[in-house]
């Protein structure tokens, strides 16, 4: 890769990153006071998923992202073999966080980008201030009685270990 190109690419991921904190920043603090368990999003085809439904059913993998971040990019194969390898044993929701991205937008991605996943648009990011995501692609992984067993950056490696 030539430097120009790396300079470029680091340039975007920098301002994406400026722009997201920016917004999460100026979003109003009571927000995040709502009861997880409630959350509710529409997923792309207008659909209401609720985190509620899968509470003793299933382990749910919280995936956030935005169609402009490189980094979710990135770690998207990663979540769509793991939805692959354990679709049955997890639900894989991915909250698109709604920061710089319309539901068109989202809607137009996932179209061109299919995946065996939950795709959600989170338009006021209510979900995503809820569980303080700072930054993304942020995962987070709940067990079947919606405890957090996992935090991160990354996808976690072997999901199904951390839910024992």
């Amino acid at each position: 890769m030539s430097f120009l190109k790396t300079c470029k690419k680091f340039a975007s991921l920098f301002v994406s990153s400026v722009l997201f904190i920016t917004v999460l920043i100026c979003l109003p603090a009571n927000a995040a006071e709502e009861s997880k368990a409630a959350i509710e999003l529409q997923n792309l085809k207008g659909s209401n998923v609720s985190l509620s439904q899968f509470e003793g059913q299933k382990p749910v993998l919280l995936y956030f992202w935005a169609t402009w971040c490189h980094y979710c990019q990135a770690t998207r194969p990663a979540v769509i073999k793991m939805q692959k390898d354990n679709p049955d044993a997890i639900e894989v929701l991915a909250i698109n966080v709604g920061s710089g991205d319309s539901l068109a937008k989202v809607q137009r991605y996932a179209e061109a980008n299919p995946a065996p996943f939950t795709v959600l648009y989170d338009p006021d990011s209510k979900v995503t201030r809820s569980y303080k995501v700072e930054g993304i692609p942020h995962f987070i992984l709940l067990d079947k009685s919606g405890a957090v067993k996992y935090s991160g950056s990354r996808p976690p490696s072997d999901p199904m270990s951390l839910l024992k």
